[in-house]
């Protein structure tokens, strides 16, 4: 490979934004979500897609239901997004878990069903 393309490349790597916030996996059928609090939105998808295809999900409820529906029936959205800080010392993961519940408690005030 040309080592301009391979500069390129590094350069799009390196600076392409990550996104943090709640994920939620939405069953279109029945209307139930799962929540996944991520720091980075596009490799949980796929992995949890891989997952899901493969059997093997952490949650088996949601597991069987796409093993029984077919992918088709879920959508995977991005309900709340975390920026980022500019302080270093900034703890992602527990303003991730304070978005999760805030998120957690909208769901049930709204009477969504969770996985």
């Amino acid at each position: 490979m040309d080592k301009n393309v391979k500069k390129r490349y590094r350069e799009e790597f390196e600076n392409k934004n990550v996104e943090m916030g709640i994920l939620v996996i939405k069953n279109k059928e029945n209307r139930k979500v799962f929540l996944k609090p991520t720091l980075n939105a596009e490799a949980w998808i796929n992995k949890t897609k891989f997952m899901l295809k493969n059997g093997q999900f952490e949650n088996a409820e949601l597991q069987n239901d796409w093993t029984t529906l077919g992918e088709n029936i879920f959508s995977f959205e991005m309900i709340a997004v975390l920026k980022e800080n500019e302080n270093q010392f900034f703890d992602y993961r527990k303003e991730l878990t304070k978005m999760k519940q805030a998120v957690n408690e909208s769901l049930l005030k709204n009477e969504v069903e969770h996985y």
